[in-house]
């Protein structure tokens, strides 16, 4: 592997950590605005009763914190899915050659 192809990886790499984190922090503000910072009490939320959210068998309380973790876990998976196939392709691709 040249240096050219390192500083690409590198640059990926940075590229998929800075999108994990703006999720994150996307997810955190959206909570804080919705659902303001101390549960239910946001200018969007429904009822004085805390609301919860699912994926799939999951079940979690919607507070700042829980979603700004689900869009890192969100973003950070499939972005992680998606760059995990192009590095399997290229590598394919360069022992087919």
């Amino acid at each position: 592997m040249n240096e050219r192809e390192r500083g690409g990886r590198r640059v990926v790499l940075w590229m998929y950590a800075g999108a994990v984190a703006v999720a994150g922090i996307f997810g955190y503000f959206l909570g804080v605005i919705v659902y303001g910072s101390g549960g239910p009490t946001g200018p969007l939320a429904e009822g004085p009763a805390p609301q919860y959210g699912t994926f799939g068998p999951v079940t979690f309380e919607l507070t700042p914190l829980n979603l700004a973790l689900f869009g890192v876990v969100m973003v950070g998976t499939m972005l992680g899915v998606a760059l995990a196939a192009i590095v399997y392709v290229s590598n394919s691709e360069r022992v087919a050659q």
